[in-house]
C-alpha cells in the first residue's frame, strides 16, 4: 500500500514511505520466492513476463524525450516493484489485511481532502493530483464494501466509513474515479450474488442502496458538486466536447497509422498536442506507443484474468473483490493518467493471478458464520458406535442387523409384537 499511495502524501512523508516500502518489499519477495511451499514464484514469473513484453518497444526504440526516458525508467523500476510486491500475499487473510490497510489509508486521504483547500471546486488533499487522490479513495470504498459483504465489518461502522470516503471522493471533484467506483461496486455485488455458499442478504441490501442512491441523484442532481452535476445533466458534452475527446480522436489516427507504435513518450509529437504528454487513456496509450501486438496482448491478458475471476467468484470471495478492483482500475485508467499512474491496475492483475492459482481459496477454513458446511461428493457420514445396547431398543437393533447380515432367517417378532399377541 505504501508503494501504491506514497505520492498522495506530502513530499517528505511520501519519499520516506517509498524508501521504507522498497526496503521491505525486496527481502520479503525474495523470501517468498525461496520458500519451498510458496506460490510466489508463479506470480513473479507472470509479472516479469508481462513487464518484459511491455518493455520490448522501449528496447527496440529507445525513448528520445526526457518524459519518454523517465516513463520507461519508472515502468521497469517503481511500477514493476509495486506489482512484484503482491507476491508476498499468501492467503485470504492477507488479502483481508490488504483491504483493511487500503481502507485506513483511504480514510486518512479522505480527511485530508475534506480539510484541504479546494481550487476550482477540487481538493488535492496533501497537495497531490485530485485524480490520483480520488482513485485512492475510490479503491478504499470498494475495499470497505467487500469487508462488509464478507462480514468482517458490522453494518453501522462500514456505513460510517463509506460515507466519510464518499464525501472525500466528492471533495476531489474527479468524475472518472467516481464512475469507476460505481462500476466496481456493481461488479462486486453481482459477483457476491453468484457465490454458491452465500445467502446474498448483504449483497441485496447493497444493490438496493445503490439503486436508491442512483434514483436520488437522478431526481436531485443539484445536490452534487458542480463538476458532478455537469456530468449528470449533460454527459454528451463531457464525452465529446472536452480535450479528452480530441485526444481520443487523434490517438485513434496515430494507432491506425503506426501499427508498430511510435515509441514511449512520442505520442504528443505524432498527435500534434505538445501541451499534453499522454492521451489520458491507458488502453489507447499502449496501442499508440507500444504498438498493436504489445498493447493488444496486454488488453487480452486483462480480459482473460477478468473472465477467470468472474468464474472463480462462485466459490472464492476474494475473486469478487479482485474483480471489482480490476473493474475499478480498468475504468479509471481510461479517463486519465499514463502507464506509471496505473500501478493499482497492475497490482490487481497480480492479485488475480493469485486467485486463479487458488492461493486465496477459502478451503473450508474461512467459511462465513451461518453457512452450513457442505459435504464433498464422496463423503459418507459415519455413525458413532454405541458402547452397549440401549434399553428397550437392543432387541430391535440386533434383529435388524441380523436380518441385514443375510443369514436367510427371519428377524423374528419384536418385543412390542409379543405384547400385542
Amino acid at each position: 500500500m505504501l508503494l501504491l499511495n506514497f505520492d498522495q502524501f506530502p513530499r517528505t512523508v511520501g519519499r520516506s514511505f517509498l524508501l521504507t516500502a522498497a526496503a521491505l518489499a525486496v527481502p520479503l519477495v525474495l523470501y517468498e520466492v525461496l520458500r519451498p511451499a510458496s506460490r510466489a514464484r508463479v506470480v513473479v514469473f507472470w509479472v516479469l513476463l508481462t513487464f518484459g513484453v511491455l518493455a520490448l518497444p522501449g528496447f527496440l526504440r529507445v525513448p528520445e524525450s526526457e518524459y519518454g526516458q523517465q516513463k520507461f525508467f519508472l515502468l521497469l523500476t517503481l511500477t514493476l516493484l509495486a506489482t512484484v510486491a503482491v507476491a508476498i500475499v499468501r492467503n485470504r487473510r492477507d488479502v483481508e489485511m490488504f483491504a483493511a490497510v487500503f481502507v485506513v489509508c483511504g480514510v486518512v486521504l479522505a480527511l485530508a481532502a475534506l480539510a484541504g483547500d479546494a481550487q476550482n471546486g477540487r481538493s488535492g488533499g496533501f497537495g497531490s493530483n485530485p485524480i490520483w487522490l480520488a482513485r485512492a479513495i475510490g479503491g478504499a470504498i470498494v475495499a470497505v464494501v467487500w469487508l462488509y459483504l464478507c462480514r468482517r465489518l458490522a453494518p453501522w461502522p462500514a456505513a460510517a466509513v463509506a460515507v466519510l470516503l464518499a464525501l472525500g471522493l466528492f471533495a476531489t471533484g474527479s468524475r472518472g474515479p467516481l464512475v469507476a467506483t460505481v462500476v466496481a461496486l456493481l461488479v462486486l455485488v453481482l459477483a457476491g450474488l453468484r457465490r454458491q455458499t452465500s445467502r446474498g442478504r448483504r449483497e441485496w441490501v447493497m444493490l438496493g442502496l445503490m439503486g436508491g442512491l442512483v434514483a436520488a441523484v437522478m431526481a436531485l442532481p443539484a445536490l452534487l458538486p458542480p463538476r458532478m452535476y455537469a456530468l449528470i445533466v449533460d454527459p454528451s458534452d463531457e464525452l465529446f466536447g472536452t480535450a479528452r475527446a480530441e485526444m481520443r480522436e487523434r490517438t485513434m489516427t496515430v494507432i491506425a497509422d503506426h501499427p508498430m507504435g511510435v515509441g514511449y513518450g512520442n505520442w504528443n509529437y505524432h498527435a500534434w498536442m505538445p501541451e499534453h504528454n499522454y492521451p489520458h487513456n491507458l488502453w489507447l496509450e499502449l496501442l499508440a506507443e507500444a504498438g498493436w501486438l504489445v498493447g493488444g496482448a496486454f488488453i487480452l491478458a486483462v480480459a482473460a484474468v477478468a473472465i477467470g475471476l468472474w468464474r472463480a467468484a462462485r466459490v472464492d470471495t476474494v475473486a469478487g473483490f479482485v474483480l471489482a478492483l480490476l473493474a475499478f482500475n480498468a475504468v479509471a485508467v481510461a479517463t486519465s493518467g499514463d502507464v506509471n499512474a496505473s500501478r493499482t491496475l497492475f497490482c490487481s492483475l497480480a492479485l488475480g493471478v493469485l486467485v486463479l492459482i487458488r492461493a486465496t481459496s477459502d478451503g473450508g477454513r474461512h467459511r462465513r458464520s451461518g453457512d452450513r458446511p457442505r459435504r464433498s461428493a464422496g463423503h459418507v457420514a459415519r455413525r458413532p458406535r454405541r458402547a452397549g445396547p440401549v434399553p428397550g431398543h437392543g432387541y430391535r437393533e440386533g434383529a435388524a442387523s441380523h436380518a441385514r447380515s443375510g443369514s436367510g432367517r427371519p428377524a423374528g417378532p419384536t418385543t412390542g409384537e409379543y405384547a400385542r399377541r
